[in-house]
């Protein structure tokens, strides 16, 4: 087996809150979406139940293929095509972890070391996160429990000491634009939740597999709570507009933090926090990239094929953005919104739905 390692539901929970968590922190990318407004945070709560949609044919595949990843199953139902589905698929994992490494890499070479190369930065956290992936599931499970209450309690701290410069008015009217602009901006925000596919992928590796369902439910809850604290309070900080001029909008609100004239430029320690959190987020996905690919071609064991992957995400990962701008316009609503999409939800309904024309699987109750 490639993987024997095993992972408890509070630390999937908590792994898949860190890989997700990380994206709200520095780019806020929901705050460029619909409505564009201070209904952004209505737009949030709505993204909830259209998460939970989204992953009901990963979950009900999951139930009837329950010691199988993704890339394995697709083999089950389809034969010799699922081959071609789980190339698809590692494929994916592996341009999302280069765009998860170029954004940390152009957060960096933009707003904390302009002088730097970005080579120096990619290369850096690559290393560390492909020795990191080689120690497997579990390792990362027990990373988690330590990192994520980290960033749970820094990002409500931060949140307590901006309190005193929130204005709570810039949150009226509510529905300026109507429903259907905040219906839309709740589906582009669950249309970014990527980590349903990390989900599929680890669910065979679950101690307690009657936790799946927990795992779904409680991550995407996690994830609407801090997403709500923090866009919230950037709004009521520096308003709708000024928030959409604004790169990186939560990094310049920690840099207002100042109690007492001796509490103040915390931003380092910002810093800090996010640099751990990303770096669980490449190492999860750079894992899931070994992982498939080792599934992918029936291999005993994934890790010799960490070092040749690594080759490919990091020069992937500075080519994909060669300026923040296009970097943005591809990661925007518009682009990445049906990308995610098609391999998140399109291609696990089809599978689905031959699974279940074809009586593939064991449905469990």
């Amino acid at each position: 087996m490639l993987e024997d390692g095993r992972i408890t539901y509070k630390q999937l929970i908590y792994l898949i809150f860190i890989t997700r968590i990380t994206l709200t922190f520095t780019y806020l990318p929901a705050l460029t979406s619909p409505p564009k407004n201070q209904d952004v945070w209505l737009s949030g709560l709505l993204s909830f139940p259209i998460q939970l949609l989204f992953a009901v044919p990963v979950y009900l595949l999951w139930k009837r293929f329950p010691s199988q990843s993704i890339i394995q199953y697709s083999q089950s139902i389809v034969g010799k095509a699922g081959k071609l589905i789980g190339v698809l698929y590692v494929w994916f994992i592996i341009h999302f972890t280069a765009i998860t490494l170029c954004q940390f890499c152009k957060f960096l070479t933009t707003a904390v070391a302009p002088e730097t190369p970005m080579l120096f930065f990619g290369i850096s956290l690559t290393l560390f996160c492909a020795y990191a992936a080689r120690n497997g599931v579990e390792v990362m499970g027990r990373m988690s429990e330590i990192i994520a209450p980290i960033i749970m309690i820094a990002s409500i701290t931060i949140v307590v000491l901006l309190a005193k410069d929130m204005n709570l008015e810039v949150f009226t009217p509510v529905l300026e634009k109507g429903f259907l602009p905040v219906l839309h901006g709740g589906f582009t925000i669950a249309a970014r939740s990527v980590e349903i596919i990390g989900i599929a992928m680890v669910l065979p590796y679950l101690n307690d597999r009657k936790k799946a369902k927990t795992v779904f439910i409680f991550t995407f809850l996690l994830r609407l709570i801090f997403f709500l604290i923090i866009t919230i309070t950037i709004l009521a900080i520096f308003g709708v507009e000024e928030v959409k001029n604004r790169l990186f909008s939560f990094f310049s609100a920690v840099r207002l933090v100042s109690i007492g004239g001796f509490l103040e430029r915390i931003e380092s320690v910002h810093m800090g926090i996010w640099v751990l959190g990303v770096f669980i987020k490449i190492t999860f996905y750079y894992y899931l990239a070994v992982l498939g690919m080792g599934q992918l071609f029936n291999l005993k064991d994934y890790r010799p094929l960490i070092l040749p992957v690594g080759t490919i995400i990091i020069p992937l990962g500075i080519l994909i953005g060669p300026s923040i701008v296009e970097l943005k316009e591809f990661t925007s609503y518009k682009i990445f919104t049906w990308y995610s999409l098609f391999f998140m939800v399109f291609i696990p309904s089809i599978l689905l739905f031959i699974a279940i024309f074809r009586k593939k699987g064991v449905r469990q109750k």
